[in-house]
């Protein structure tokens, strides 16, 4: 009984992260093939597995070759000039544009350090990302010294929630931000360093 339960925990080490990256590929892939897939089925009447993926990323590589040159700048800004002309429109495609230009940025990262914040009760504790000043950009000048911290559910760091928290309330924490992604991708399982640290002995 000890050497199949230890068959069995060799077994899911090694097929928990395979079908772990196999089904986040396939939504992925299922998403993108069916932003486009619904209009190529209203226009034929048929349904081309995987036609509508290789026109999104067709797609989107043309808006990157019309955004890196002057005629096709242009035609994109007078879209773009457009577009904010409608009131809700302009309100959805601002906030994308914002978003995604922050997320994109190289010379400064989204997250810039992990910390520790004090909720959802007291004596209980969070790990959160350090996003950057808040007191000025909400409060104007001379405001009170706050940071804005975002909190990331677990195991899906894509959303959580949002703080504006007094400095002092906010800890920092020795861990690089890709340590403290890691924590909480693997729901606390991976203790930082520790991948990096199998990776070595891997090499050995």
């Amino acid at each position: 009984m000890g050497r199949l339960k230890n068959y069995l925990l060799a077994g899911l080490a090694v097929i928990l992260p395979l079908a772990v990256t196999i089904w986040v590929l396939v939504g992925v892939f299922r998403f993108i093939d069916g932003l486009a897939g619904k209009l190529i089925v209203y226009l034929t009447g048929h349904y081309f597995p995987g036609l509508g993926f290789v026109i999104t990323i067709a797609l989107i590589f043309l808006a990157g070759l019309l955004a890196t040159n002057i005629i096709g700048r242009r035609l994109l800004d007078l879209g773009e000039g457009l577009l904010l002309r409608i009131p809700l429109a302009r309100t959805i495609y601002r906030l994308a544009k914002q978003v995604t230009e922050a997320l994109s940025r190289k010379d400064e990262q989204v997250f810039r350090q992990v910390v520790l914040v004090e909720w959802p009760r007291r004596g209980v504790h969070s790990i959160g990302f350090l996003i950057g000043e808040a007191g000025e950009d909400l409060f104007g000048a001379g405001g009170p010294d706050k940071v804005k911290v975002f909190i990331p559910t677990v195991p899906n760091p894509t959303t959580g929630f949002l703080f504006v928290a007094p400095r002092e309330e906010v800890w920092p924490m020795p861990l690089s931000v890709e340590d403290g992604l890691k924590f909480i991708l693997s729901v606390g399982i991976v203790s930082p360093g520790e991948a990096g640290n199998n990776n070595n002995h891997n090499h050995k």
